[in-house]
C-alpha cells in the first residue's frame, strides 16, 4: 500500500473507533466497544505505515480530517446536528488542511 493509503486507513480507523464509541455509550452494547478498541489498535500500526513515506507534519495535519469525517458519518448515520457556528468551525479545520497541503 502506499503511504496516503496507509494515512487514509489511519484516518478512517480513527473515525470509526469514535462513532463505535459513541454508538457503546448510547446503547451500552458491548460489541460496539469491542470495535472501538480494535479499530484504534489498528491506528498506530496503519500511522507507522503511513509516516514511512510522508512527513510527519502532513500525517500530523491530517490527522485533523478524522474528526470531520466523525462530524460528517454522525450527521449522516447518527442524526447528530450542529450549530452554523460548528459549520463554521469544520470549514476553517477544513480549508486548513487544504492549505497547508497545497
Amino acid at each position: 500500500m502506499s503511504p496516503v493509503s496507509w494515512l487514509a486507513a489511519s484516518l478512517a480507523c480513527t473515525a470509526l473507533a469514535q462513532i463505535a464509541f459513541k454508538l457503546y455509550f448510547r446503547a451500552r452494547a458491548r460489541p460496539w466497544l469491542a470495535a472501538a478498541v480494535l479499530l484504534f489498535l489498528l491506528v498506530p500500526f496503519t500511522t507507522y505505515n503511513a509516516l514511512k513515506g510522508l512527513s510527519l507534519a502532513t500525517v500530523y495535519v491530517a490527522t485533523a480530517v478524522s474528526q470531520l469525517l466523525v462530524v460528517a458519518i454522525s450527521l449522516l448515520m447518527l442524526g447528530e446536528r450542529y450549530s452554523p457556528r460548528q459549520y463554521a468551525g469544520f470549514a476553517l479545520v477544513l480549508a486548513g488542511v487544504v492549505l497547508y497541503n497545497l
